[in-house]
């Protein structure tokens, strides 16, 4: 009586694994493939991995198939394509594991499962799921991928990439062509761009490294940082901070109440324009740029900064002259470094501004 006690734990558990086996069934499967062709995964539920070997061949094993669900399950071939469908509605504990030649082409679908990619795959890539996350090691073609909420994290892409969530964080290692990433309000953070970048997300911080060309940058209240570009950069945040490092180019950034920190080499004849609300500008120019600048501050408050109008703009540079507008209740300051040629407007309605030697 006293072992049945002390292994009644054990007996359960036992029990519990027969039971789920009892009412599941497993499949396994394989379908020769070449270059060129493509396999495509539907399910309606579970989870996917998908690792690379070296055969010319895919290999299929479906886990934990309800035995309710077994006709919902398919693995068939016609012509280039291998697909995979599974439409049940029973198995909770489905999951599928995916053997894969580096070179085909992936289309990958789950109604609310994760999705891993362990290895490098030289095929384009598309996934999508309801609400999983989604996880991939490097691509060498194109990359697309949506999922309703979950997290996604990225290795290096070959090619361009769309990626959207609608909640969750996303990360790139790199990608070398032009990238697209959106989130409803998770974070972001990309590594180094090849190409032009659009990102947005509703309200997290957005983290970039190097951009080789223009990018525009957007979060509903997150900060935003930068660590270097060439082009166009267009960033807005509805109140966090913005850093902007190491920039050749134009620059348009807002803010509705943060700090923008810039430090920008401007292209000759170029239009920067920098703005936050209640927060503090401090832009890093060298001495060598043939720039005007233009400091303007727009709150009624600047009218007797006429006394001294360095408690509000504090520059590096010797030459700034000053213009208060009592009527606007607005003070203007302007320095000319060299010849010109270049502008940047900087604007706070009751912050401060300054300009330092880059």
């Amino acid at each position: 009586m006293k072992n049945l006690k002390t292994n009644l734990p054990v007996f359960l558990m036992l029990f519990v694994f027969f039971s789920i086996n009892l009412f599941a069934e497993d499949f396994e499967g394989g379908k020769k493939v070449a270059r060129g062709d493509k396999l495509e995964v539907s399910a309606t539920n579970g989870n996917l991995v998908v690792s690379v070997w070296e055969k010319d061949e895919v290999f299929i094993k479906a886990k934990n198939i309800d035995v309710d669900d077994v006709k919902d399950f398919s693995f068939k071939q016609n012509g280039k394509i291998v697909a995979v469908e599974f439409k049940g509605q029973d198995s909770e504990n489905f999951y599928m594991e995916v053997s894969v030649p580096a070179y085909l082409i992936l289309d990958l679908s789950t109604g609310g499962g994760n999705v891993s990619i362990k290895d490098k795959v030289n095929g384009s890539v598309e996934i999508s799921t309801g609400g999983g996350n989604v996880s991939l090691s490097d691509v060498g073609n194109i990359l697309s991928i949506s999922t309703g909420g979950g997290n996604i994290t990225v290795g290096n892409i070959s090619d361009k990439v769309e990626i959207s969530t609608g909640g969750g964080e996303v990360k790139v290692a790199s990608a070398l062509k032009n990238l697209e990433v959106s989130t409803g309000g998770g974070n972001i953070t990309i590594g180094s761009i090849g190409g032009k970048a659009e990102i947005s997300t509703g309200g997290g911080n957005i983290s970039v490294g190097n951009v080789s060309s223009g990018i525009e940058i957007s979060t509903g209240g997150g900060n935003i940082k930068l660590d270097g570009a060439n082009g166009s950069i267009e960033v807005s945040t509805g109140g966090g901070n913005i850093s902007l490092k190491n920039v050749k180019g134009s620059v348009e950034a807002s803010t509705g109440s943060g700090n923008v920190e810039l430090e920008l080499d401007p292209i000759a004849g170029s239009f920067s324009e920098i703005s936050t609300g209640n927060g503090k500008i401090t832009l890093y120019v060298s001495e060598k740029a043939n720039v005007v600048i233009n400091a303007n501050f727009l709150a009624g408050k600047y009218i007797d900064a006429g006394k001294n109008p360095q408690v509000h703009l504090m520059s590096d540079f010797d030459g700034v002259t000053y213009d208060l507008n009592d009527s606007k209740g607005e003070m203007n300051a302007k320095l000319k470094l060299n010849n010109g040629g270049s502008t940047i407007e900087l604007n706070v309605t009751s912050g401060e501004i300054f300009i330092k030697k880059k």
